[in-house]
């Protein structure tokens, strides 16, 4: 929770220099700038002005939607495809980590990466290098099964993943830098165009592999994501060159900022652990989910449709998580979002102690829980991330952005790295039933931390530090 208190003076950063929250990225249009003919008059600008300024990010926030469309295949169809060339869930499982790892690398050196070059560099090379990876991936559907198939696909998703990770570090540092006074809306409205784009792709991947095979929905969606390539390096092109300052300019003049020192910080790791549950509930779910639903005997449509309803409540709760962030809710309500998590797990076996046959509408209730407990983990977690970088005195810029855009995808991949493997296993060992347990348990035991920092925001919400270098 932010306090008056805490609030940073305008030069507490440098003494002699101009505040470095006063620095903006110059094509980023900052909310804090003041255009000279707006000065003189002190008119405010209008919607219209506004929506030309920003025009730029409307080709973003279809690229976001549509690689999440195209991302969402890859969970509910490629386990199919595994099973049916001979690959045991343990083994494809290291095929949903390799991807994580490539991801989790990528996360590590991404924010560096677009310092040293653009974020609009960063953002490119992660949009084709997704897109070449959708459409290869889609030929997989020809390859030999065995161990040839396993080797290939995680030779594919190492490229897929490292590309992935540096759009979203570089989109998500973008947004939230020209949206800085409103972080909770935007994070929101990302994940929301997240999890709508998971949800259509689901049901569109569905329906075209009922329509022809596996190929065809990689082949469609990855088409659909690269169409306005040209249009976003035209525009990143002019907006590199606007006001004459780049990322690594901005960066180079604050060179003594010590970020490290938020690995140390309890407060900052705690929203990065609650984020990365999310993320190690999909990592669960990617090779355990579709196998446990052959028992209903569904179609390649019908499973989609399970996916859809867990990502139809993820876009539907990122809505609420970002009216919670907005305001200084984001504590309570990344505690209320757990418990729907826990209770997600609770369901989708149903646990073994719940004396009942397994029905698919129980299921599709379990998804929409875990829906919005995700959405709530993540979108919480990242904006509380933000907000303790500027209560601890940090500059509101790109640097900071892009460090807890980092972070953030660090921590998330981190935890989907590990969790594929480990399901698989599991699941294969205990049954599908028995492994949502070790799930349950997990999320449970988080809950008393949330708690009390929550609680400690309540009453003890004076004890906020900053530090500075």
């Amino acid at each position: 929770f932010d306090n008056a208190s805490f609030e940073r003076p305008q030069n507490d950063v440098f003494s002699g220099e101009k505040s470095a929250t006063k620095r903006t990225f110059p094509w980023y249009g900052s909310s804090t700038r003041v255009e000279p003919a707006q000065s003189s008059k002190g008119a405010p600008e209008g919607c219209l002005q506004r929506l030309k300024k920003d025009a730029w990010l409307f080709p973003l926030v279809y690229c976001e939607f549509w690689i999440s469309a195209a991302f969402s295949l890859f969970q509910p169809f490629f386990p199919v495809l595994a099973s049916s060339k001979g690959l045991e869930a343990w083994k494809y499982g290291f095929v949903f980590s390799a991807m994580k790892l490539s991801m989790f690398l990528g996360s590590l050196f991404g924010d560096k990466f677009m310092a040293a070059t653009s974020p609009v560099t960063c953002y490119l090379l992660g949009q084709g290098g997704f897109f070449l990876f959708t459409i290869a991936f889609g030929c997989l559907y020809w390859a030999p099964g065995g161990n040839i198939l396993l080797g290939l696909s995680i030779a594919l998703v190492t490229i897929g993943g490292c590309t992935n990770t540096l759009y979203l570090v570089s989109m998500f540092a973008v947004f939230t830098t020209r949206f800085r006074k409103n972080t909770g809306y935007i994070v929101a409205f990302l994940e929301f165009l997240w999890g709508s784009g998971n949800m259509v792709g689901s049901a569109i991947g569905g329906a075209l592999i009922d329509v022809w095979a596996f190929p065809l929905p990689f082949f469609v969606l990855g088409t659909v994501t690269i169409l306005l390539f040209p249009v976003i390096l035209k525009m990143g092109s002019k907006l590199n060159n606007v006001g004459g300052e780049s990322a690594s300019d901005e960066c180079a003049d604050l060179p003594h900022l010590n970020y490290n020192k938020f690995f140390r910080d309890p407060e900052f790791l705690a929203a990065m652990i609650s984020l990365m549950l999310s993320w190690i509930m999909l990592g669960f779910n990617e090779p355990t989910l579709e196998p446990s639903l052959r028992d209903f005997n569904l179609t390649s449509t019908g499973t989609g449709e399970v996916f859809t309803a867990q990502f139809a409540s993820y876009a539907v709760g990122g809505i609420i998580a970002g009216v919670m962030c907005a305001f200084d809710l984001e504590l309570f309500y990344v505690v209320l979002g757990t418990s729907f998590s826990a209770m997600g797990y609770l369901l989708v076996g149903p646990a073994p102690f719940i004396r009942h046959t397994r029905k698919l509408w129980v299921v599709y209730i379990s998804q929409v829980l875990m829906g919005l407990g995700m959405s709530a983990q993540f979108i919480c977690g990242y904006c509380r991330g933000l907000k303790l970088v500027e209560i601890r005195g940090y500059p509101d810029n790109i640097r900071s952005s892009g460090f807890v855009s980092s972070s953030v995808f660090t921590f998330a991949v981190f935890g989907s790295m590990v969790a594929p493997p480990v399901a698989g296993y599991l699941v294969d060992t205990v049954g599908y039933r028995n492994a949502t347990m070790a799930m349950f348990g997990l999320l449970v035991a988080w809950l008393p931390v949330l708690l009390v920092l929550w609680l400690k925001s309540l009453f003890f919400a004076h004890n906020s530090r900053k530090f500075i270098m």
